[in-house]
């Protein structure tokens, strides 16, 4: 992957499925945000009216995951499935749209995987500290609530399907590459422990309608692979949020 320039830029008034699957409405203007300057994340919230829960919002992602109270129950169930998917350059992270048939069950409610995308550094920190990357699973409910599983990318051995989708990686932002019988398990760490809080998405409109469950495990990629991400984007990473009146729960594994 070679440095690009890209335009960034989001239609105003759409849904935005953790700021990143985009669907046009019709007369929408397009609203340019970026992570730094004068559109970077302390503006948002005054770049457009739709996106005043970025800076009025009370339960707002990223944060940092520390003090976690250790709970009882709440099942995480995880069913994906190997599907023909589409690599795409959205001009603000490198997503992965997977086919349907995939899905999530989180407190007895189910929620079908739409996309997954990556994040340099990572955007939730632990104890106060940033992992080199992050990849986010978007899962949406029936009800078009979301649920979002973050898993943390420590530097290591190489990570062969990481490598598949980095070599995917169109050359043109906004034109999708197929990427045949992708198996996203393979992005799992062996264990499903996990932090638990209500947040948002973390990009414009920043809207609170996130089940956040962030794994404890990490996976491993290489030195080269998060290089290769950061010659695209070097840094794509809301900064952390106040906690406010929330909570994070500690979930053991439950798989």
């Amino acid at each position: 992957m070679g440095k690009r320039s890209f335009p960034i830029v989001v239609s105003g008034g759409v849904l935005l499925l953790a700021g990143f699957l985009v669907s046009p409405v019709n007369g929408a203007e397009e609203v340019s945000w970026s992570y730094e300057g004068a559109t970077g994340p302390v503006q948002w919230g005054g770049l457009d009216a739709s996106f005043a829960a970025c800076t009025e919002g009370a339960q707002q992602s990223p944060i940092n995951l520390a003090d976690a109270i250790p709970a009882q129950g709440g099942t995480l169930e995880i069913d994906w499935q190997s599907t023909g998917a589409e690599v795409v350059d959205n001009g603000h992270t490198i997503q992965v749209n997977v086919a349907s048939g995939s899905s999530m069950r989180l407190e007895g409610r189910n929620f079908s995987l739409l996309q997954f995308h990556f994040h340099l550094p990572s955007e939730h920190t632990v104890d106060g500290r940033s992992i080199p990357m992050e990849v986010h699973f978007v899962h949406q409910a029936a009800a078009g609530d979301l649920a979002v599983i973050g898993v943390f990318m420590e530097t290591g051995a190489g990570h062969a399907a990481i490598d598949e989708i980095w070599n995917a990686i169109p050359d043109a932002v906004g034109e999708p590459a197929s990427l045949a019988d992708f198996d996203p398990n393979a992005l799992l760490p062996d264990g499903l422990a996990h932090s638990r809080y209500a947040g948002s998405l973390t990009t414009p409109p920043c809207s609170e309608v996130v089940s956040w469950v962030v794994l404890d495990e990490t996976i491993a990629v290489s030195q080269a692979q998060v290089d290769a991400f950061a010659d695209l984007y070097p840094m794509n990473a809301r900064p952390v949020q106040e906690l406010n009146r929330r909570f994070v729960l500690s979930r053991a594994d439950s798989r």
